[in-house]
Order: structure tokens, then C-alpha cells, then sequence
């Protein structure tokens, strides 16, 4: 055993010396849930009472096309008219009068791909029109005591997505739990939180990029999030630095859909390129001690999108929702909960955590995504 002769110093006698710990025990918690808690863990439109969780989608009928043909750059009249296809017989109908920029023309007979129509109809200006110009509805004139002019509706769609189980498990010795600890990790209380915090941070990374897989024997069942809804307003920027006009044109889309953006989901990085977008109206006076911009809401004549940061998202990506058509809820019955379970052993203890959830991403045209965003040389 080592003697230490004469006098002791700290930098040679270290055995048995007090720890210094602090009673609460300090630990790194990347556990933020944002959007989980910007939409509930129980908002789903309907209650989830099957594995495939399935809803209804409706669109309003549309009222415009666009003549694919060129057909219009002339002013013969009549003219048969190539539009998109399928609009002929869901969007038109005799009698209908349209606008072309700015002459009107009436429908006189329908098909599938094609509308035959009348010129410079009350007086409006017969002329020659660009490839690919929209055609719109302005609304049908109706002939006295006519009969009806047919009905017209449109098709529902069926969506789907499947559930998902989260779980987690906590194992704790029955020697750890009556040993003394300067922490309390010997505190079944303390790891079930710990755990439950994983599963917050599982299900948020989920409903972002999870996609569905049906369950079998063999495999696992499997929920869509957020990412792989976004079908129709997906922008590739190629690398470029993210800029007011990209946000509005997204906007713009959404609301031309027919929904109200709310919402700019965003991580560290692209939330500091818009901060930036104020810097060239920044003033400051030699009385100033506060320094910095933090934009929390980013309005349009297209809505007001809230900010949300969310450390979970890629680098290179912003995602304007409209946050009223997202929903994330339990299968009936099985919320996330917490049980304790018969262990096989006295020497141990066992948690079981675990629920069941799924996610609604409804009318898809209402959500936007903008990726591959310029990362560097941005501020």
C-alpha cells in the first residue's frame, strides 16, 4: 500500500475524495417535439379504429383549361378547341361562357379532349390567342324554359394509411434499485421518463418522413408522415439560396388550391436565412444594446405562416402546411401507456411502453415543399 510521507496535497492524494455532483443529474435532450405539439397527439379529423386508418377526399369541381392545342391562335369561328384532357365533359357544357383573355366565347357541343365554342361572344373582340392560354368558366347562360343542362360531380378519392407501434422498454436490477446513487438512474421513474422522451422524438421524426407499409406475419406495419404526402407543390431549387419570391410562389400554389397556408416548418439553418431577409431594413441607434433578428411570422396576401424550428428537419428543406388538414392520433384503445410486467426473474424489474398511431396529411395540394436549398455562404 503507498505511503504518502508529510504534508497532503490535492494534486497527489485523490482516493476517496467527495464527488462533485450536483443532485440533479445534467444530460443532453435533442427530444424537441415541435410540430407534435404544434398539431396534438390526438388530432386526427376521425377516430383511428382500424390498422388502416381510411378517409375521403373531395375536390371542388374545376372551372378552367388550357387549350393544349394551339388551337386558339386563330379567330376562326367556330372553332374546335384541344383542351386538357378529360376537361371537356367534367368542366364544360353547352351554354357555358368563357373567358379567353379577354374574349368570351360560348360552348356549343363537349367531348372529352375537345370543346367547340363561338366567337366574340356580346360583343367582345374576336382574336388570335398564344399556345397553351387558360380557358375559364365565367358561368353558364341558360336558355329560357330549357331543360337541364346535366349534371356534373366529381369522383372522391379513398386515402389510407396504416398504424404504427412505438415502444420502448425499461429493465432495472433489483441491486440497482436499492443501491445509493449520487443520480438517479437507479429511479424506474426516471428511465420510463427518459424513455418516453425517446418515443416523443420516434414520433416526430415519423410523422415527418415515416412512409406506410402494411403489416404482415412477418413485417412490421408502418405509418406515411409529412414528406412523402407532398405530391403537387414540390420544388426543386437546384442549390439556390431560399428567397422571399420561392416562399410566396409556394403560397401562392396553396392558396390557389384553395387551402390557407399556416405554417413554415424549418430547421436551424434556412430559419437563419430568413432572418436575414430583414437585414437590409435594420436600423440601429448608439443607444442600442440589443442585437439580432428573429423572424416568428412570415405574412402574404396568401396567409400568415407561423415559424416553427424543428431540429429534425433536413438542412436543406423549408415546408409550408396547412397545419388544420394534419392530424396525428391513436388506434382506439391504445394510447401511449406505461405497464409494468411480470418479471422471469426476482432480480429484476421490467416496463413495458408502448402505444399505436397513425397520421392524416388530407388534401395534399394544401402543403408545400422546397428542398435541395442552399446550405453555405448564405449570412
Amino acid at each position: 500500500m503507498a505511503v504518502i510521507a508529510g504534508q497532503r496535497f490535492t494534486y497527489s492524494d485523490t482516493v476517496n475524495e467527495a464527488i462533485d455532483i450536483s443532485s440533479a443529474l445534467d444530460k443532453l435532450k435533442p427530444v424537441d417535439t415541435p410540430l407534435l405539439l404544434r398539431i396534438g397527439r390526438d388530432s386526427t379529423r376521425d377516430a383511428v379504429t382500424a390498422v388502416k386508418h381510411e378517409w375521403l377526399e373531395d375536390t371542388v369541381r374545376g372551372t378552367t383549361s388550357n387549350d393544349v392545342g394551339a388551337t386558339f391562335n386563330n379567330v376562326t369561328d367556330p372553332v374546335v378547341v384541344t383542351i386538357t384532357a378529360g376537361d371537356g365533359n367534367t368542366k364544360f357544357r353547352i351554354n357555358d361562357i368563357l373567358k379567353v383573355e379577354q374574349e368570351l366565347v360560348r360552348v356549343t357541343a363537349t367531348a372529352a379532349n375537345t370543346i367547340t365554342v363561338s366567337r366574340a361572344w356580346g360583343g367582345s373582340v374576336n382574336a388570335a390567342h398564344p399556345s397553351a392560354v387558360l380557358i375559364t368558366l365565367l358561368a353558364p347562360a341558360m336558355l329560357q324554359g330549357s331543360d337541364l343542362a346535366g349534371a356534373r360531380t366529381t369522383t372522391k378519392s379513398g386515402l389510407f394509411n396504416y398504424t404504427q407501434i412505438f415502444e420502448e422498454e425499461v429493465k432495472v436490477s433489483a441491486t440497482m434499485q436499492v443501491t445509493d446513487k449520487y443520480t438517479r438512474q437507479n429511479d424506474p421513474e426516471y428511465q420510463i421518463g427518459a424513455q418516453l422522451e425517446i418515443i416523443g422524438v420516434n414520433m416526430e421524426r415519423t410523422l415527418l418522413f415515416g412512409r406506410k407499409s402494411q403489416a404482415t406475419a412477418v413485417l412490421p406495419g408502418s405509418m406515411d408522415g409529412i414528406q412523402p404526402r407532398i405530391i403537387t407543390n414540390v420544388y426543386n431549387k437546384a442549390l439556390a439560396a431560399l428567397t422571399q419570391p420561392m416562399l410566396e410562389d409556394a403560397m401562392q400554389a396553396i392558396w390557389d388550391a384553395g387551402a390557407e397556408p399556416s405554417l413554415l416548418v424549418t430547421n436551424a439553418t434556412q430559419a437563419r436565412r430568413i432572418n436575414s431577409f430583414l437585414d437590409g431594413y435594420r436600423e440601429a441607434d448608439y443607444e442600442d444594446e440589443m442585437l439580432g433578428t428573429m423572424v416568428r411570422r412570415y405574412k402574404t396576401n396568401f396567409g400568415q405562416l407561423d415559424i416553427l424550428l424543428d431540429r429534425h428537419m433536413p438542412i436543406d428543406e423549408v415546408w409550408i402546411l396547412d397545419e388544420d388538414k394534419i392530424g396525428f392520433g391513436p388506434l382506439t384503445g391504445r394510447s401511449l401507456s406505461t405497464m409494468k410486467l411480470p418479471p422471469l426473474s426476482k432480480e429484476y424489474d421490467v416496463w413495458q411502453i408502448s402505444g399505436e398511431y397513425t397520421s392524416e396529411v388530407r388534401l395534399e395540394a394544401a402543403h408545400a415543399r422546397i428542398h435541395t436549398l442552399a446550405t453555405t455562404g448564405l449570412f
